[in-house]
């Protein structure tokens, strides 16, 4: 008898088998999708920054070993199955945690709101929980029009903010367009536009919304003094700040929040609402959150406290295990190894740029959280799977389709470093070839 649990849930069925159950029960068209590129693979075993395809792309070829430097835009800021993580979640189970329940009181969101508010910029001291990121904007966006009595928002064009209710309202058309979804109020200005900005942003708008780096829209670095500016307009005109940080905060930038210090040293805003979402899983249990001033809950729960609810957010055990991530990703040396790792992925690629100055126009970003943008949205999604086929899984930015995002998981060591750097060089390389 083999008693490997892993037995149990990795490799149930060949490949082809799965293959088939996804497209027929799941999406069909994603595995469609996914073939025609040559990755018609599923996951299997995973650890640390790696992971590996149940099988080959194709009959008789070998699964593919992959840095993970997707990590998910963020789940797997840790690595796959973190050693503290898994043991925090085993100690939780026997510990007698279970999610708990969402209209009772909570020990375990108690001590989480707290650490939060140890960790957040200024007064940000309230934390609404949810389960994913688009949950928390949603809250986000809700509790500024109570608190405003406003209904219009502003957000910047080509970001993202999730695909649920006022969430998808910020995005871009591509997202709302088929579900009928565009809001009177919603405008989409140029990111880092300041004068746009404050056209933008009138007497009825209830709050501002902006990734600190918007990575769906290309990994954009804003001019210094921007978001400063942004504060002052919404001080103005009494609009609500809501600062998305599901990518570029915890730790990816270096500092703790890239809106404080991480985006530039000096430069330290303090938003109305913070939001967090995929880190805060720790890739084990979601969990998002929407922590905010403490003004703003009077307006909210002054005549009733469950005006706002999520079943299963901040459930009992996703508490304990992201309050475990917390303890590790806000540690001073933690945080130093992720700015000297970000010093050396970047040198890296910059190198690669000087190698392939017609295929690469730029590389930008701050700490492990970086853009290559190439000339043309065809050399970027060929070079895309090139390096995938190399070894290293990365994507492109959808609203910015010449660029590719990568995020290596902030655990990552310079020998990992140099065997990504290696692969992306060899993948990009071939493009060339192809090319010639």
């Amino acid at each position: 008898m083999n008693d490997n649990p892993k037995k149990k849930f990795i490799g149930t069925l060949p490949q082809k088998e799965l293959l088939k159950l996804y497209s027929k029960h799941v999406n069909g068209p994603k595995v469609r999708f996914f073939k025609s590129l040559g990755l018609g693979v599923i996951p299997g075993e995973r650890e640390g920054v790696k992971m590996r395809t149940l099988e080959g792309p194709r009959p008789g070829e070998p699964p593919l070993e992959m840095f993970n430097c997707r990590t998910s835009g963020g789940v797997y800021n840790l690595g796959h199955r973190n050693p503290r993580i898994i043991q925090m979640f085993k100690d939780a189970l026997d510990g007698g945690l279970d999610i708990g329940d969402h209209i009772l009181l909570s020990e375990q969101r108690a001590l989480l709101g707290k650490k939060l508010a140890d960790l957040m910029p200024g007064d940000i001291s309230k934390t609404t929980f949810g389960v994913a990121g688009g949950e928390a904007i949603d809250c986000a966006i809700k509790f500024s029009r109570a608190y405003t009595k406003r209904k219009g928002c502003v957000s910047a064009i080509g970001g993202y903010h999730g695909h649920t209710g006022f969430a998808l309202a910020t995005g871009d058309p591509e997202f709302r367009d088929i579900f009928l979804w565009n809001l009177p109020g919603y405008n989409q200005i140029p990111f880092g536009d300041i004068d746009a900005m404050r056209k933008a942003v009138t007497d009825d708008i209830a709050c501002v919304i902006l990734e600190t780096i918007p990575a769906t829209a290309g990994l954009l670095i804003a001019s210094e003094g921007y978001f400063p500016e942004v504060r002052e307009i919404c001080d103005e005109k009494g609009t609500m700040m809501i600062i998305d940080e599901v990518q570029a905060g915890l730790g990816r930038t270096g500092e703790l929040w890239a809106i404080y210090g991480g985006l530039y040293p000096n430069e330290k805003v303090v938003p109305d609402f913070m939001v967090l979402g995929k880190g805060m899983t720790a890739g084990i249990y979601p969990l998002s959150t929407c922590s905010y001033k403490p003004f703003i809950e009077k307006a909210v729960y002054k005549d009733d406290p469950f005006i706002h609810i999520s079943t299963t957010g901040g459930s009992d055990i996703g508490c304990a295990i992201a309050l475990e991530m917390l303890n590790i990703q806000s540690d001073r040396k933690f945080l130093n190894h992720v700015k000297e790792m970000g010093k050396v992925f970047q040198k890296g690629l910059e190198e690669i740029k000087a190698e392939f100055p017609d295929l690469i126009k730029e590389v930008r970003g701050r700490g492990l959280m970086c853009g290559v943008e190439f000339h043309s949205e065809t050399d970027s999604q060929l070079a895309m799977l090139s390096i995938i086929k190399e070894g290293v899984l990365l994507d492109y930015c959808n609203n910015k389709k010449d660029t590719l995002k990568i995020l290596p998981p902030l655990i990552v060591q310079k020998p990992d470093l140099d065997g990504i750097l290696a692969k992306i060089r060899i993948g990009v390389g071939k493009l060339k070839n192809i090319k010639k």
